[in-house]
């Protein structure tokens, strides 16, 4: 991808310098983090995630302090590249630790409305899936799922009022490629209650998919051990 290419990276930093996504420093171009908060990175997420109709998930981070603001930043804007590459690399790794990577065929992202996506300029999902999957080596493909028009927020629902909201806004893309038999990963941002990551796959297998899978940049646990 062109984001981590090396050349694209050296050439960016001579218009844009690199800045490290948590304390703002100015870092070389090839870094990620500067060493202050290399050595104080938030913590990683560990725990077994457990979602309906999905046969695997992991997540990069806890949804707690700083990451919520990186979160944020990945939705509205700003310089998030090297967060979703920090974040894309401890994906890969335990895709790679559970022996999920290399079962994967497709890496898609949950969708977003257009017009949503036109007003914010990105799908902060697909951004992250598109880390993850040349992290990993495989292929994208955001034809796959479609979302209805709706103003509702997801994070603004009650548990319980989730799951109906993503059953009636999630759907596959009339136009989608043949997943007959193929295993895919669905990438978003934060993992919460798992109801939209729920639905995304079951929609999928409906389609063909053998299994899926799935990861997000953070993950909320309300009882944090």
């Amino acid at each position: 991808m062109l984001f981590t290419d090396p050349l694209y990276k050296y050439i960016i930093d001579l218009v844009m310098p690199n800045s490290c996504p948590f304390c703002g420093k100015l870092l070389i171009w090839d870094r990620l983090l500067c060493d202050d908060c290399e050595a104080d990175m938030p913590e990683k997420f560990r725990e077994e995630l457990k979602i309906g109709n999905v046969d695997g998930a992991v997540g990069a981070f806890y949804y707690e302090d700083k990451i919520i603001g990186q979160i944020y930043s990945l939705k509205r804007g700003g310089n998030v590249n090297n967060f979703a590459e920090l974040s894309s690399r401890i994906i890969a790794e335990r895709l790679t630790e559970q022996g999920i990577s290399d079962k994967i065929d497709i890496v898609t992202a949950v969708p977003m409305y257009l017009g949503k996506k036109l007003t914010r300029g990105r799908n902060q999902a697909e951004l992250l899936a598109s880390f993850v999957a040349d992290a990993i080596s495989k292929r994208t493909d955001f034809s796959l799922l479609a979302r209805r028009k709706d103003t509702t927020e997801q994070h603004k629902l009650e548990k319980a009022e989730r799951l109906k909201h993503a059953e009636e806004v999630y759907a596959m893309n009339r136009k989608h490629t043949d997943i007959s038999g193929k295993t895919v990963l669905i990438c978003d941002d934060v993992i919460t209650t798992g109801a939209t990551i729920g639905v995304c796959a079951k929609v999928l297998k409906t389609a063909g998919a053998a299994e899926v899978y799935a990861c997000s940049a953070a993950v909320s646990v309300i009882d944090k051990m």
